[in-house]
């Protein structure tokens, strides 16, 4: 559950590896849009239907605004949401765009949800909050298709 990946995410920090910036997630959206896309498929061939959903978990803004916006509308298209959760105390406004997808100006459908993780004071209130719209764009991915 949410406790594992935050056990994970605080293990990281045990280790050599550090966190990089600048934060981009473009290549992981698209990676995750191609394998959904390809796990649809295999799916299908087998007549059951799948979704995927991606986490990222971050402790830094978004750079690249636009470009990540874009692919974000290109991934619409396929079995795939994405939750962002903002670790930390960086202050987590120039990811706000990620939930103001407009449905009567933006193109595709709505696949992103992000938290701040320090908003919750408990895991149970973040898991909620992480998954209020899986179900939404779920139904929504199924009945465009």
């Amino acid at each position: 559950g949410v406790q594992g990946i935050m056990d994970a995410y605080r293990g990281v920090f045990r280790t050599p590896l550090t966190m990089s910036y600048p934060t981009k997630f473009t290549e992981v959206i698209s990676t995750a849009a191609s394998y959904a896309r390809h796990e649809k498929e295999v799916a299908n061939d087998e007549g059951k239907l799948s979704y995927t959903i991606l986490l990222i978990l971050t402790a830094g803004n978004i750079e690249d605004v636009k470009e990540t916006k874009q692919h974000l509308i290109d991934a619409s298209k396929d079995p795939l949401s994405v939750v962002i959760v903002g670790i930390g105390d960086t202050d987590f406004s120039g990811m706000e765009f990620l939930d103001a997808f407009d449905p009567a100006t933006d193109n595709g459908r709505d696949i992103t949800k992000f938290v701040r993780f320090n908003d919750y004071k408990s895991y149970n209130a973040l898991t909620e909050a992480v998954l209020d719209e899986i179900p939404d764009q779920l139904v929504n991915f199924i009945m465009k298709r």
